[in-house]
């Protein structure tokens, strides 16, 4: 749990991530009343979002959200996104589930029937098991598959 001075701190850091520390990916929420303070109960971890070929007309706040809201929840842009100073992709921050499949790109239809492909890169993708629907681990060390592994193996009667 981090605690700041001042909320332009804060939102400097949330602005300015994602954080690797010592090979450790920071995921940085702000906080909230209630919230779970462990990875077992996390359904939904933010992740930032690269998204690439936007069309100039989705380049508002509107847009990109409504683009964002295909992966997850947007929470928010980085500054040079807001600001527009490099228009070939943009940076947001998804809230986004654990049972999202991150896509590579999002068909967005536009006017008149036709369609765009909007670009998706992330920058760190967490481990998540879609066995236990929790990021916290892969399904390769899930603690469900484990205790499976240690059941015997059925054996067909003649």
């Amino acid at each position: 749990m981090l605690k700041f001075d001042n909320g332009q701190a804060r939102d400097w850091v949330m602005d300015n991530g994602p954080w690797d520390i010592w090979g450790y990916h920071l995921a940085i929420r702000k906080w909230s009343k209630g919230m779970s303070l462990t990875l077992e109960d996390c359904k939904s971890i933010p992740v930032w979002v690269k998204s690439s070929k936007v069309p100039v007309q989705y380049w508002t706040k509107l847009g990109l959200s409504y683009i964002a809201s295909v992966l997850g929840k947007p929470l928010h842009m980085d500054v040079s996104t807001t600001n527009r100073h490099a228009l070939a992709f943009a940076r947001l921050y998804v809230d986004m589930a654990t049972t999202s499949t991150f896509p590579d790109n999002i068909i967005l239809e536009l006017e008149y029937g036709n369609t765009t492909t909007i670009g998706v890169e992330y920058p760190w993708r967490p481990a998540s098991c879609t066995l236990c629907k929790v990021f916290d681990h892969s399904n390769k060390t899930c603690p469900r598959a484990v205790r499976r592994e240690w059941l015997p193996k059925p054996v067909l009667m003649a």
